[in-house]
């Protein structure tokens, strides 16, 4: 009797030391190529990934949309290599380059409403133009 309990022993034994790792792959498929008009040095991206920041030479960040639109360009006139994305979101910080300065962006997001057909007061082509929704749900 007291051999198969030993046998038992020596094989949980020896089969706890048999753990075989795991490994796991990744498959890779080019998405979307972007063309940003000039050599990209570095790039950062948004906490929600809805915005890229490519920095090209002559310190330029390309501003990108989430579906890899360019929707704007921000010329800083600095010649940096790094770019990084603050964690708060509102600004993007360029070090780097030839110059010992870096300089932090501060980002405003600002939203634009298609207001033609809805009533208004004032002139049509008044610098600034103010809505007002009263009717949240």
């Amino acid at each position: 009797m007291a051999k198969p309990i030993s046998r038992l022993i020596l094989f949980l034994v020896a089969a706890s030391f048999l753990n075989a790792p795991a490994f796991a792959a990744f498959e890779l498929r080019a998405t979307q190529k972007i063309d940003v008009g000039s050599k990209a040095l570095d790039t950062a991206v948004s906490q929600d990934g809805k915005w890229t920041f490519v920095l090209t030479t002559g310190g330029v960040i390309r501003v990108l949309s989430w579906n890899g639109q360019q929707v704007q360009t921000i010329e800083t006139g600095g010649d940096y290599e790094r770019v990084e994305f603050s964690e708060v979101g509102t600004r993007l910080i360029l070090s780097g380059g030839s110059g010992r300065d870096v300089l932090i962006v501060a980002l405003d997001l600002i939203h634009t409403f298609d207001t033609s057909g809805s009533p208004s007061k004032g002139p049509k082509n008044a610098p600034v133009e103010i809505a007002y929704f009263s009717d949240f749900q």
